[in-house]
């Protein structure tokens, strides 16, 4: 299939089932939510285009797409819940790095507030990080980038989650994080 088709018949089943589906997840999941997990269900027959019915059977598998994809979502917020539960129940443990440092000035439960505000991007290297104390080679490994770009975002979501619990009334050193080092290699 050409490039303009393939846009052309992804748009088409985009434009005939986008509303359908986002109504399905708009019933079980809260706006933002709803509108994430329709946008992973349309990357996902993005992707898997070929795979996709050309007939009416299209609708059945974007909702089977869609059903996978909420029961992955659901899975995800148990997971959140139970680590936030985990962590408001656990003293905070002194350790290397700037969570600790975080953690002290803000206290568990505006740190997992000001998650929530993060992007799922940079909760998902904080939590691989600091939560799981994966190496910065596995993180890299796991979001299929070099231990370098690791490094940076890292430091990059550090310093957001750090604004946000400015801006939520804590008190800020000012002075950027220092990351510990976990091995300079690329992945």
């Amino acid at each position: 299939m050409t490039e303009s088709a393939a846009v052309e018949r992804f748009r088409t089943l985009y434009e005939a089932n986008r509303r359908d589906v986002l109504a399905y997840f708009l019933r079980r999941l809260d706006v933002e939510s709803a509108n994430d997990c329709t946008d992973e269900v349309f990357l996902t027959a993005w992707r898997r285009l070929d795979d996709v019915p050309t007939d009416r059977a299209a609708r059945p598998w974007l909702f089977g797409v869609a059903h996978n994809v909420l029961s992955s979502h659901q899975r995800g917020s148990r997971r959140r819940l139970r680590l936030i539960a985990r962590l408001r129940s656990q003293p905070v443990q002194p350790a290397a790095g700037p969570e600790t440092m975080v953690m002290r000035r803000a206290g568990i439960g505006s740190v997992t507030d000001a998650l929530e505000h993060l992007s799922h991007a940079d909760r998902e290297i904080l939590r691989l990080a600091y939560w799981e104390e994966l190496p910065h080679r596995e993180i890299g490994r796991i979001l299929g980038c070099s231990t370098g770009a690791v490094d940076v975002r890292l430091h990059r979501a550090t310093r957001r989650l750090g604004k946000g619990l400015d801006r939520a009334g804590h008190v800020s050193s000012g002075r950027p994080a220092v990351l510990p080092d976990q091995g300079g290699e690329t992945c």
